[in-house]
């Protein structure tokens, strides 16, 4: 009999930053915003706290934008510090790239298993452990997927 199982996460991902009071390398985010107006400009910033020292820093969200090309619905969610748009941010891969370093477990990339590739693909620098998962033509070609893990 198989069983499905949902995934749920229990806390905002790890933000892989170096802290510059204690040299840490990890913050933990605590779901709340700043919001900055300029004039018509508007600024916002997730913040999160060092796990060694306590210290604070802000992770970018908005930049300069101006303030009527920011929905009212997000805006009133920044206000509101909103967890589920701070989880929802984090889980950006647009904002991943830029502020956060990586999947903050141990190093190493989110979609790697602990366990290590499977034996016909032990030889291949990256892979992909999960099957069924949609990837486009280019990652198949640039060897992220094989037509055996499929």
């Amino acid at each position: 009999m198989s069983k499905n199982w949902v995934v749920v996460p229990t806390c905002l991902p790890i933000v892989l930053r170096r802290c510059h009071r204690c040299a840490s390398g990890r913050f933990r985010p605590n779901g709340k915003f700043r919001v900055n107006a300029n004039h018509k400009l508007l600024d916002a910033w997730l913040l999160a706290l060092c796990t060694g020292c306590g210290d604070t820093a802000k992770v970018t969200v908005l930049e300069r934008v101006n303030v009527r090309s920011v929905r009212p619905e997000v805006l009133r969610l920044l206000h509101g510090n909103a967890p589920g748009l701070a989880a929802a941010l984090l889980q950006d891969p647009v904002m991943r790239r830029r502020d956060v370093g990586g999947s903050g477990r141990t190093g190493r990339p989110a979609w790697q298993s602990p366990y290590g590739p499977p034996s016909h693909r032990a030889r291949r620098g990256r892979w992909a452990p999960v099957p069924g998962l949609a990837w486009p033509r280019s990652a198949l070609r640039r060897g992220y997927r094989c037509d055996r893990c499929v």
